[in-house]
């Protein structure tokens, strides 16, 4: 097993054609570490590239996208042994380093591919019907026909409905999503929440699972979230739950300068038992007020 291990997830809302495109760029790979050799081994297209590592370090690194929503996930990896000696602390430091790197580069790439698009909007001329796994192709293309009509939510599908509701927060965009990523304090202010509980975190130390209890009235549950963070956005999926069948939600955060910070609330529920729209529509507002004037109400406290 290699010393460093290393993993990071990152949701980039743009076409997954343009994006394999540009990441298929040797040069731009090059480009983000240049003290390591990058030999390809295996090039899968849109799926990604995998490359065999020499040079600082010794091992291999990949990157392949998963089609979430309107866009796309970056997943990549580097698992290498660092060349010369070193001990724990070095590699806790380069670790970090090589995280920090990674992240600083693919934010720039996400600030350039998502160019135009307003916070908390899906990417235009998005078709909403995808199915996370199904083919990396064309946006909006259809799930295989015996997928489509499963009784859950699969991991990464979407549901074509969201409600949404944004309010302005005296703060920096850091400060909000630091009370965002606190899963623990959420029954100190969230008023529905009853428990939580982080199962896993990606690299970067950020929660990347998580369970909740909660009592919001007309949608009470116990389930698990899966959640892909950026620097001003976090999306989630519904893993499993009891009674919900589907989640999926966003905190979209845009920078105002002085004016503090506009933070857009998604959310899509599916429910088990059958409800009339009209009210699944009025309890996602009524969640994503609550949590809203909540987190506000945290963060300026």
């Amino acid at each position: 097993m290699p010393s460093l291990d290393i993993s990071c997830d990152d949701l980039v809302v743009a076409d997954p054609a343009y994006v394999a495109q540009r990441l298929s760029s040797d040069t731009l790979w090059r480009e983000w570490w240049p003290e390591f050799t990058l030999t390809p081994s295996e090039r899968r297209g849109q799926e990604g590239v995998r490359w065999a590592v020499t040079g600082a370090a010794i091992g291999t690194a990949e990157w392949w996208l998963e089609q979430v929503r309107d866009g796309v996930v970056v997943h990549w990896y580097l698992r290498v042994d660092p060349a010369g000696r070193g001990g724990a602390r070095r590699l806790r430091k380069l670790k970090e380093r090589y995280v920090a790197r990674y992240r600083n580069q693919i934010w720039r790439f996400k600030d350039e591919v998502e160019s135009g698009r307003a916070a908390g909007m899906s990417r235009t001329g998005w078709e909403p019907a995808i199915v996370s796994g199904v083919g990396i192709g064309v946006p909006g293309s259809a799930p295989e026909p015996s997928r489509q009509n499963t009784s859950r939510q699969r991991r990464g599908e979407s549901m074509a409905e969201q409600t949404t509701s944004t309010i302005i927060v005296s703060a920096t965009p850091k400060a909000i999503m630091a009370v965002i990523a606190d899963f623990e304090a959420y029954p100190e202010w969230a008023d529905s929440m009853r428990e939580t509980q982080v199962l896993s975190t990606d690299e970067a130390g950020r929660p990347k699972q998580v369970r909740f209890k909660v009592d919001a009235g007309a949608i009470s549950d116990e389930y698990t979230l899966n959640y892909v963070w950026s620097r001003n956005e976090v999306t989630w999926t519904l893993e499993k739950a009891k009674m919900v069948k589907g989640m999926d939600g966003a905190y979209v955060l845009r920078d105002l300068g002085e004016e503090g910070t506009e933070v857009t609330y998604r959310l899509a529920v599916d429910v088990a038992i059958p409800m009339i729209g009209m009210l699944k529509r009025k309890a996602e507002k009524v969640i994503i007020d609550t949590a809203l004037k909540g987190l506000k109400k945290r963060v300026e406290s």
